[in-house]
């Protein structure tokens, strides 16, 4: 069995989601774990798996805007901040012994892959701009090439890439592999139905509370960083992972930004979706536009109360299209991964 050093970005619940599915295959299998990670994914992967605090670097959001220079300039100073620590963290690595990295959009564990020269196989969604044909309009044209030297810049000179996605594209590059998303545990669980609310997932890059009160009498459940509270004929909930899972299962449909990890479970459980993509981040915008071109859902630069009615008025087809679209399981994936540790684990 190898020992498996596993990083996994912080930013956001979606990472982690993910990243602990297979952590919980790859302990089954009986290999030896040491994740590094930060920030919300912290708490989610110490419970179940030995693991290490490390420097958070991400994506830096103004205004429901990526902003690269800020991304830059917070990486830099994080590093810089941290320098103190990297001797304990170097060691606490070397002690593990570790044969190989698996990182989930976690630039440090990279790097620190290529500084100990072991194997390095990249696990997200982000490398499908990367590593396969896509069709992008050209008036994101710009943003998507931003993105692609972003993401090649966090994550580069890995063994192999595997890649999940709700969508199929040309592979245009070696050792990329391509697979359906994986649905953590909890939501595969769930027996959905179709209640009379509309679930919103809303971050801070976006609020759009006094377009769905023109909605009424339209229902809404609200996730948001506020107090529980009701508004009319929205109810407002601060994010809390229990009432959330109960929501989703029983939810008519979904408006959220269009991040991977909640479109996924939603397209898994025949929720259809209103995606609202955080500008300059393409990669949503790519997803936006393929649940659209799917019939899965609809989307927008911004939400308007029109929009929202076409939408809700529409549940019916967007429903019956995802019923006819095959539920992803992890079997391929896992086997996959499963060949690809036990081929590297002999060569360290």
């Amino acid at each position: 069995m190898a020992n498996i050093m596993y990083g996994v970005s912080g930013q956001g619940f979606g990472h982690s989601a993910r990243s602990h599915e297979v952590l919980a295959h790859l302990k089954k299998r009986g290999h030896n774990l040491l994740v590094l990670t930060y920030a919300q994914a912290l708490g989610v992967m110490k419970k179940d798996f030995p693991t290490v605090e490390i420097p958070g670097l991400g994506l830096n959001y103004q205004n429901n805007r990526v902003s690269y220079s800020r991304t830059i300039y917070d990486n830099a100073l994080m590093l810089f901040r941290s320098s103190t620590k990297w001797p304990t963290l170097l060691r606490r690595i070397r002690a593990f012994k570790p044969d190989l990295v698996i990182t989930d959009f976690e630039p440090l564990s990279a790097v620190l892959a290529h500084f100990e020269d072991l194997p390095l196989i990249s696990f997200n969604n982000q490398h499908q701009l990367t590593n396969t044909a896509l069709s992008v309009p050209k008036k994101y044209q710009n943003e998507f090439r931003t993105t692609k030297l972003v993401i090649q810049s966090m994550i580069w000179g890995a063994r192999y890439y595997l890649i999940t996605s709700f969508f199929k594209t040309p592979i245009t590059k070696p050792n990329t592999f391509l697979f359906p998303p994986v649905v953590r545990e909890a939501v595969r669980r769930l027996k959905p139905r179709t209640g009379n609310s509309t679930l919103v997932y809303q971050t801070a890059e976006f609020d759009i509370f006094s377009e769905l009160k023109k909605l009424a009498p339209k229902r809404f459940i609200v996730y948001c960083n506020r107090e529980d509270s009701v508004d009319g004929n929205i109810r407002i909930k601060k994010h809390n992972p229990q009432t959330f899972l109960a929501d989703l299962k029983n939810c008519n449909a979904i408006i959220a930004t269009a991040g991977s990890s909640l479109a996924f479970e939603a397209l898994y459980l025949n929720k259809p979706y209103f995606a609202i993509p955080v500008a300059k981040q393409v990669e949503q915008t790519i997803n936006a536009i393929y649940i659209k071109k799917l019939g899965f859902g609809e989307w927008a630069e911004k939400f308007t109360a029109a929009k929202g009615k076409k939408f809700l008025s529409s549940l019916s087809v967007y429903r019956r299209n995802l019923q006819r679209h095959p539920k992803p399981t992890p079997t391929a994936l896992f086997k996959k991964l499963d060949a690809i540790i036990k081929s590297l684990s002999h060569i360290t």
